[in-house]
């Protein structure tokens, strides 16, 4: 599995998270069947936004989950410093 940035997961789980509410929002207002399914579209993009961070704001020692927004340089769980520049080049080189 590829590494990605901690940095690159947080702007793209904002920007998936902001284009569900949009679509929920639109869902909600339209009220017709035509608004069930763009509100449902909303719902999973939410829920793929949550299994994205799930997936790849792990820590790279433990595997531990690293909470959204967290922004310390060393894991809760084991305590090894998560070097951000370290998952940029694992990253890129691929």
């Amino acid at each position: 599995m590829i590494r990605i940035p901690r940095k690159i997961v947080a702007r793209l789980s904002a920007l998936f998270f902001i284009l569900g509410l949009l679509f929920f929002v639109i869902g909600c207002c339209i009220g017709n069947v035509v608004g069930l399914l763009v509100l449902g579209v909303g719902l999973l993009i939410w829920f793929g936004t949550i299994i994205m961070i799930a997936l790849f704001s792990k820590c790279p020692y433990c595997g531990g989950f690293l909470k959204a927004g967290y922004h310390n340089l060393y894991c809760p769980h084991c305590g090894n410093y998560v070097n951000e520049s370290d998952n940029v080049k694992k990253f890129w080189s691929n």
